[in-house]
């Protein structure tokens, strides 16, 4: 009778091994399978909070941080810049940092080879605030972009509402103003006769030919 308590006592505990070791789960697989979902919510929360920072930021902000960045090439900041321009207040720039706004004006007149022509609509649109220095600097950089691509500042002047439309008109006729009048009037007929342009863009030529006869 020992003998075969002792076989059962065994052939009990063998069994109950076996049920545990069948009924836990693989801690590996376990650590493996939490681990990535847990690393990916990480990444993803990180990437929603510097969204929501990049977010909150104002154009102004923006600008002024993508100027500073020196990580990035000159090409890349104008394009960031000038992507967020559109009714940028040139004083709260100074409010967050002295003397940026012409800084940043200068560097975008100095790297104007790199403003694409689709960001012309937002130049014309960064006309608040502008006075002095900052107005002379702002109608050298409209001037040379149109005549670098007439094209499409024109197109642009004419899809704006009226006031950004003079503001723009005025700046490139000023900048403009400083060689012989009747030569660039002379260049911009020539380039017209070769254009099918519409109405809102022929008010803008005749307004802009206004202007360079009386630019002040």
């Amino acid at each position: 009778m020992l003998k075969g308590n002792g076989f059962v006592s065994v052939a009990c505990t063998a069994l109950l091994l076996a049920v545990t070791i069948g009924c836990t789960p693989h801690p590996v697989g376990q650590d493996a399978e939490t681990a990535a979902p847990s690393g990916a919510n990480n990444g993803e929360s990180k990437q929603t909070v510097a969204n929501t920072q990049h977010t909150q930021q104002s154009k102004e902000e923006l600008v002024l941080s993508f100027y500073k960045d020196s990580s990035l090439s000159d090409e890349a900041k104008v394009r960031h810049m000038t992507d967020h321009l559109a009714g940028i207040q040139w004083g709260k720039i100074n409010e967050i940092k002295e003397h940026q706004s012409l800084e940043i004006i200068e560097y975008l007149y100095r790297q104007r080879a790199f403003i694409p022509s689709e960001s012309f609509a937002n130049l014309i649109q960064a006309s608040d605030g502008l006075d002095g220095a900052l107005s002379e600097s702002y109608a050298g950089l409209m001037g040379d972009l149109f005549t670098r691509d007439r094209t499409a500042m024109t197109r642009a002047l004419a899809n704006m509402d009226k006031t950004n439309r003079t503001q723009g008109i005025g700046s490139i006729g000023y900048a403009l103003s400083y060689r012989e009048p009747k030569e660039v009037k002379k260049e911009i007929q020539q380039w017209q006769a070769g254009q099918k342009l519409t109405t809102a863009e022929k008010d803008v030529i005749r307004a802009l030919f206004v202007k360079l006869d009386n630019p002040y």
